[in-house]
């Protein structure tokens, strides 16, 4: 699946407003997902993250992730280097491919909770499919990671004879 044009240049548009409000809506997307999935605090603890809601980095981190994605939604190829380090962390910690739909409706409620009336039906649509599109791409580099690992395990486990 490509991006459309038009969802490119809204996600481009509303980028400021999401440099700006940026860790407020990655603490509420933590706030709503921790409530909604309190097993996905696992992925926080004893982790080079530290809990989010205890003041953690996280919010930051991601919230800088967010917006050079917006910043860059045209030219994806400058994300390469920070994309293959999200997907190694998410291997790190386990994260599967069907945790994405749920963090993602979590991300789109934090962006409508804090942007309030700015996030239009249009504004959320665009970052709905700018989410699905990234999730993908993440899934698909992580699947890579998970295979790489499990052909790595067997030939260990072969060359010992078990």
């Amino acid at each position: 699946m490509a991006l459309s044009e038009e969802t490119k240049a809204i996600i481009k548009a509303t980028a400021p407003a999401v440099k700006e409000h940026g860790k407020a809506i990655t603490s509420r997307m933590y706030d709503i997902a921790f409530t909604a999935r309190p097993e996905f605090k696992r992925f926080f603890v004893n982790t080079w993250m530290k809990h989010p809601i205890d003041g953690g980095p996280q919010p930051a981190r991601l919230a800088e992730a967010v917006c050079a994605y917006a910043l860059n939604i045209d030219k994806l190829d400058a994300l390469e280097g920070p994309l293959a380090h999200i997907a190694h962390k998410h291997t790190d910690t386990r994260v599967i491919a069907e945790q994405y739909p749920v963090i993602g409706a979590c991300l789109l409620q934090a962006i409508k909770d804090v942007l309030g009336d700015a996030a239009t039906d249009e504004v959320m649509a665009a970052w709905g499919e700018a989410y699905e599109f990234l999730a993908d791409v993440l899934i698909e580099k992580e699947k890579a990671i998970y295979q790489q690992e499990d052909a790595e395990m067997l030939a260990k486990a072969r060359a010992g004879g078990d």
